[in-house]
């Protein structure tokens, strides 16, 4: 019997659930024509592919990829089944499915990207992705720990999810922060907004949005969880707790309380609702505030990334297509990669802009959703400061685990909540050397 839990009828859930679904899509006989230009293999016809995805922040994307796998399906001969489940329960179904050697052919990695831990079980699609490489361009470096072990490609890159700035420009200007562009300059704001009712939030809790704003700001202050290798600890240094003792003063100064219990959505209705005076968070955010609050909208701007006093990275998401060897139809699994690969633009057309390509080629302006918008057209280089947890160091099945156990944000909440700076840095590195420690012997 099958789980109703992935049941076609599936319930619209997700953190960004809440916006509303609407957003550019492909016209039906439109998608039929692109999908004309690419000829799959002919003995696709009369198989089936089932497909592991996400339920997208924004809706009107999942609308335009069930419809693209739909017509992909039509125009190929395979019977293409789409199940969306929150991100958040991927992890646990990855496993079940690993522990039955059975489930679905395609599987899609984001937020946890579980490449390290499975390759042993995936297909190698390093023709695949280095294809792709030669047609669009090279591959951001950052992306190659996402879907290389060994170097050999287990996944293939879909897309990231970019994290910047939010910024109310009626507010800041009120207290004087005209076209913030450092961390000082944010920081500066919320302590003069705060008291005027204005304040801002960055979420102090066990979410998605914890593990990489406070990321983000460590980047920023020079922190740096491994060596390039990723094989080494850097994480205790100065930098850290420079990072660590800047964003007390930002909870002190510019938050309230209400940050401690934060889930991923709680920032989105935060800037929405006309309190906060910034956010660090995704540009769904700043779609709910367009779809919810226009007078709201209106002043509100991008900023990619404020800059820190040593550096000037952006932590994204990457969401990764992989294959597991027991696949029954890897034939029709590569073939819709290629396929949906062939069409980023039309995707992240769907999406509003929100999935950010990874491969160069896709960089050229004016990028659909965001190239037409004046607020969000700096976001068209946002490839030039995007990095990913664990970094300098690649993705390793470690630094999958230090991002799921919440360590980095935990360390920032107790600080926050008033514990010492070296008590807190030490039971930070010795939760995190513990777990480096377990997979080096294993």
């Amino acid at each position: 019997m099958l789980d109703p839990r992935f049941s076609s009828e599936r319930p619209h859930v997700s953190r960004r659930g809440f916006l509303r679904l609407t957003g550019a899509g492909v016209a039906g006989g439109a998608l039929v024509t692109m999908l004309d230009a690419r000829k799959a293999p002919a003995q696709l016809k009369g198989t089936s592919l089932r497909i592991l995805m996400w339920s997208h922040f924004v809706p009107a994307y999942d609308t335009w990829l069930d419809d693209f796998a739909k017509k992909w399906g039509e125009k190929t001969g395979v019977k293409v089944r789409m199940d969306h489940i929150p991100h958040l329960e991927l992890p646990a179904r990855y496993a079940a499915e690993f522990a039955a050697g059975a489930g679905h052919d395609l599987i899609y990695f984001v937020g946890q990207i579980l490449t390290g831990q499975y390759y042993r079980n995936l297909v190698d699609l390093s023709d695949l992705a280095e294809g792709l490489a030669k047609k669009y361009g090279a591959w951001m470096p950052a992306s190659k720990s996402a879907g290389q072990v060994g170097g050999a490609w287990y996944g293939v890159p879909d897309f990231f999810i970019s994290i910047p700035v939010l910024w109310r420009k009626d507010l800041l200007e009120s207290v004087g922060v005209n076209n913030p562009d450092t961390w000082d300059d944010l920081r500066k704001a919320a302590r003069l907004l705060k008291p005027k009712g204005h304040p801002t939030g960055m979420q102090f809790s066990h979410c998605n949005d914890a593990n990489h704003n406070w990321r983000s700001l460590l980047y920023c202050f020079g922190g740096k969880e491994t060596d390039p290798s990723g094989q080494n600890l850097t994480l205790d240094s100065k930098e850290t707790r420079e990072a660590l003792r800047f964003a007390k003063a930002l909870y002190d100064e510019g938050m309230t309380p209400e940050v401690f219990s934060w889930d991923d959505a709680s920032d989105n209705r935060y800037l929405a609702s006309g309190v906060a005076c910034w956010v660090h968070d995704a540009i769904s955010a700043f779609r709910t505030t367009q779809d919810t609050n226009p007078k709201v909208f209106e002043q509100t701007y991008v900023l990619p990334e404020a800059k820190g006093p040593v550096a000037h990275l952006n932590m994204g998401e990457p969401n990764v297509w992989a294959i597991w060897k027991f696949s029954k139809n890897v034939p029709a699994a590569k073939e819709f990669i290629q396929t949906i690969a062939d069409h980023q633009k039309e995707a992240m057309e769907a999406s509003r802009g929100y999935n950010m390509p990874f491969l160069k080629n896709q960089y050229t302006k004016p990028m659909p959703g965001l190239g037409g918008d004046a607020k969000l057209s700096a976001l068209q280089e946002q490839d030039k400061i995007t990095v990913f947890f664990g970094y300098p160091g690649p993705m390793t099945p470690a630094a999958q685990e230090v991002l799921t156990t919440f360590i980095v944000p935990d360390m920032f909440t107790r600080v926050a909540r008033g514990a010492d700076i070296e008590e807190t840095m030490k039971w930070g590195m010795g939760e995190i050397r513990r777990i480096y420690t377990k997979h080096k012997a294993g």
